[in-house]
C-alpha cells in the first residue's frame, strides 16, 4: 500500500515514514503542495495521506486543492493535530480529512489509526489490523 506523508518538517515525516515503512508501506514524503503536484503529475496515487495541522506543508485550502485532483477524491486523509480544537477540526473535515489524531501519539497508536482508516475506507484493499 502507498502512503503519502505531507509536512514541512523532515523529522516528523521521517518518524511517520519509519513506522509505515516497517509495516511494508511504500512511503513518499512531500513538504508542500508543489511537491505533491509533482508526484501526482507523475501518476503517483497514494492509498492514504497523512498530514499535520501545524500549517507547515499544507493548509486547509491546500487540502481542498489536493482533494480536487481526480486521483485523490476518495483517498483517506489522517490529520495529526497539535491540540483539540473543534472549530479548526471541522474546517479540516470539510476540506476532506477522514479523521485526526492529537499529538502526542505513540507509533502504535499512529499505526492503529492508519490500519483502521484503510480497513474501513470504501473500495480500498483490506490490510491487516495491528
Amino acid at each position: 500500500m502507498k502512503a503519502l506523508i505531507i509536512d514541512g518538517g523532515q523529522a516528523v515525516r521521517s518518524m511517520m515514514g519509519f513506522v509505515l515503512d516497517g509495516e511494508g508501506f511504500e512511503v513518499r514524503q512531500a513538504s508542500g503542495l508543489l511537491e505533491i503536484r509533482g508526484l501526482l503529475g507523475q501518476g503517483y496515487a497514494p492509498d492514504i495521506v497523512i498530514t499535520c495541522q501545524s500549517g507547515a506543508g499544507i493548509d486547509v485550502m491546500g487540502l481542498r486543492l489536493l482533494k480536487a485532483h481526480s486521483a485523490m477524491k476518495r483517498v483517506p486523509v489522517i490529520l495529526m493535530a497539535e491540540k483539540e480544537d473543534l472549530e479548526r477540526q471541522m474546517k479540516w473535515k470539510e476540506a476532506g480529512v477522514t479523521c485526526w489524531l492529537t499529538w502526542p501519539v505513540t507509533p502504535e497508536q499512529f499505526l492503529e489509526m492508519v490500519q483502521i482508516v484503510l480497513f474501513d475506507a470504501p473500495g480500498k484493499k483490506k490490510c491487516r489490523r495491528p
